[in-house]
């Protein structure tokens, strides 16, 4: 036993042996650091396990949030956030930019190529409504759409009054996929032509819908455009004959009106010919180079003080403009059908004799414009609302069926199928 103690107190003595002895506790050490180490390794791969399910089962929020965009009339970009609805993204955009491209919107939303028009002809086109008059806004582009030729795009601006329900667009905007793929329809709010022209609760309706053809001048990035009213007109052929009219220095161009007596009571003495508003091919370019449309609104502000208009787009169109700027085109770009119409509803072309100054030795322009119409003015006869012969009335409810919503037009204006 003494040897055996002497033996372990050598070992302790031993700097060598204790070196070997204390290993363990150094061995220990170690040992945390890799476990450390390895915890570490552990944890990393389980977190990055947990991020990808949950990438897989909640969409990355960074990936559906990156910016996308569209090109708009205005040589801009405006955004779409792909977690949002396009109908929520439609809305972002049209009340930050003033105007929607429909067509682009769905493009890019469902991941479509913008389609190749350069084979086409192309035809502009401008008309406004708003939630009172947007049924009988689609009537018309329903004409439009359903006799253009298969080679000529048209294009469909259209001013937005009164706050135009998002909805309601989209509702127009079906036309497109209904009728006539060729299409496109851009919509601008018009809130600006109430403004400009100071309308009032009164004027706002029917008042926005007569001067927002003006605004289009402001808007759009075209040379020419063709203005249509709403509801009275309707498109037998296509347009591109109209529209590729050449303007040169004009204007505008226009129909004479047929029934120019009733605007002796005008404001102002038109001893000239008084063209009808309802069909105007516009000169964008020119009205631009003039800044013609400041011009209008500082006439328009001043004559209002004085008198009222009898008949606003039209007047403003005949008296404002500060040049020789009218050119005529044939009856049949605008065929007042309703100056026809005697007291038997019944048409009579001895009444252009009559009545109308312009036609009265143009009995034979007038038989040849109706069989050869380009675009038919039901105006003084509101088919809509039952007025007119039943010529009229069909052909207005052949268009009307083909917006898709012919009940609830029927239903609006007390119609029967």
């Amino acid at each position: 036993m003494k040897s055996q103690k002497n033996e372990n107190k050598n070992i302790i003595s031993n700097p060598e042996l204790n070196k070997i002895k204390l290993s363990p506790l150094s061995t220990k050490k170690y040992s945390l650091q890799y476990n450390l180490i390895y915890f570490l390794i552990i944890t990393s791969i389980l977190l990055i396990t947990l991020q990808i399910i949950f990438t897989k089962l909640i969409p990355n929020k960074k990936k559906d949030e990156e910016k996308i965009y569209l090109r708009n009339t205005e040589s801009k970009d405006y955004e779409i956030n792909k977690t949002l609805s396009m109908e929520e993204n439609g809305k972002n955009i049209y009340s930050k930019t003033g105007n929607i491209n429909l067509n682009k919107l769905e493009d890019l939303y469902n991941g479509k190529k913008e389609p190749d028009t350069s084979k086409f002809n192309h035809t502009h086109i401008t008309l406004c409504t708003n939630e009172e008059y947007h049924l009988l806004a689609s009537v018309t582009i329903a004409s439009i759409l359903k006799n253009a030729n298969t080679d000529n795009y048209i294009h469909l601006h259209i001013i937005a009054l009164n706050n135009l329900d998002f909805k309601t667009m989209n509702k127009i905007y079906s036309l497109k996929s209904k009728i006539n793929n060729n299409s496109e329809f851009i919509f601008y709010n018009g809130k600006k032509v109430e403004e400009d022209f100071k309308l009032g609760i009164k004027d706002a309706e029917r008042g926005a819908i007569d001067y927002g053809r003006l605004l289009i001048t402001e808007l759009v990035d075209v040379d020419k455009i063709i203005t249509l009213d709403i509801g009275d007109i309707l498109v037998e052929k296509d347009l591109f004959i109209l529209y590729n009219k050449d303007l040169g220095y004009l204007g505008y161009k226009a129909v004479e009106d047929a029934y120019p007596r009733c605007f002796l009571e005008s404001i102002f003495n038109h001893k000239e010919k008084y063209v009808n508003g309802g069909v105007i091919l516009l000169n964008v370019k020119k009205w631009k180079e003039i800044n013609l449309y400041k011009y209008i609104l500082k006439m328009f502000n001043y004559v209002l003080t004085k008198t009222k208009f009898y008949n606003p787009y039209a007047d403003i169109m005949n008296d404002f403009l500060p040049w020789k700027s009218t050119g005529y085109i044939p009856l049949k770009y605008n065929m007042q059908e309703y100056i026809l119409i005697n007291e038997d509803n019944q048409k009579d072309y001895d009444i252009w004799t009559k009545d109308c100054s312009y036609y009265k030795k143009k009995k034979d322009d007038v038989i040849d414009a109706e069989k050869n119409v380009v675009i038919r003015n039901l105006q003084n006869y509101k088919v809509y609302k039952g007025q007119g012969t039943d010529e009229m009335k069909n052909d207005w409810k052949k268009y009307a069926k083909l917006t898709g919503f012919y009940d609830e037009i029927c239903k609006k204006y007390n119609l029967s199928n």
